[in-house]
């Protein structure tokens, strides 16, 4: 069975090695902050690294050290949160971008596993392209597998620390899922526009009442994993597989 290999557990040889043959760099990126009583709040890089091992794996890539500090805005008062302004952030992230590609690396791959960073990504993925000749995607993995809740879960998708989160922890890492300490009356936060809470009244946030919640069934939580990754994993076969359209290369 292949495994996935590791960016700093490599030589200089072993580099050279991948870049001669063009892997892509898959970076998971993330944050610490809660998760709800029945994750880890290292919840959203756990995710992001489960991802960019799984493709990794596929695409015979290579997988950076993972970023583990990030943009909270709901749980900017609870600790352990809210490491970065924007400004920050934006401006660190595109220096590891640009300089992996000064370094030989063409196709870079952001994992991303926090919604706090999304928004902050995406100028700085448009302005990198513009300048530079580089194969660049960020994926929000939680936003793609929210089309898979309502088949496998027969519910709605939650959200924050919700089933998806729950599912992809219990997947990959159930010893750090503690069951006995969720309890829906005091956990569950539905945000609203009506009330801007900080702290909000939990920390498991769902779209809609009810809908959504957590799961702790392993068993249907490697089902859900299955489709999820499969899914981005067809995605993304396309998107490296486009690049042979572009006749002149890739621009500018």
């Amino acid at each position: 069975m292949k495994k996935a290999i590791y960016l700093k557990e490599l030589n200089t040889v072993q580099v050279e090695a991948l870049l001669q043959r063009e892997a892509p760099l898959f970076i998971p990126m993330g944050t610490l902050e809660p998760h709800g009583r029945h994750l880890p709040v290292g919840t959203d890089t756990l995710c992001a690294e489960k991802v960019a091992e799984h493709l990794s794996i596929a695409f015979d890539g290579v997988i950076a050290p993972s970023f583990e500090y990030g943009l909270t805005n709901v749980f900017l008062q609870t600790s352990p949160s809210s490491f970065f302004p924007v400004d920050l952030y934006q401006n660190f992230i595109e220096h590891i971008v640009r300089n992996f590609y000064k370094q030989g690396f063409k196709s870079i791959v952001i994992v991303n596993g926090h919604g706090g960073n999304k928004d902050a990504l995406k100028p700085m993925l448009r302005k990198i392209a513009r300048e530079v000749p580089i194969a660049l995607t960020v994926i929000n993995w939680w936003i793609y597998a929210s089309k898979f809740v309502e088949e496998v879960y027969n519910t709605k998708p939650g959200g924050h620390a919700a089933v998806e989160e729950t599912a992809a922890i219990l997947h990959s890492r159930p010893d750090l899922v503690t069951k006995e300490n969720y309890n829906s009356d005091e956990d569950d936060c539905v945000p609203t526009d009506a009330f801007w809470m900080f702290p909000p009244t939990g920390e498991v946030l769902l779209e809609e009442e009810g809908q959504g919640r957590p799961c702790f069934d392993k068993e249907i939580a490697d089902i859900y994993m299955g489709k999820v990754l499969k899914g981005i994993e067809d995605r993304m076969k396309k998107w490296f597989a486009s690049f042979s359209r572009l006749r002149g290369g890739l621009r500018p």
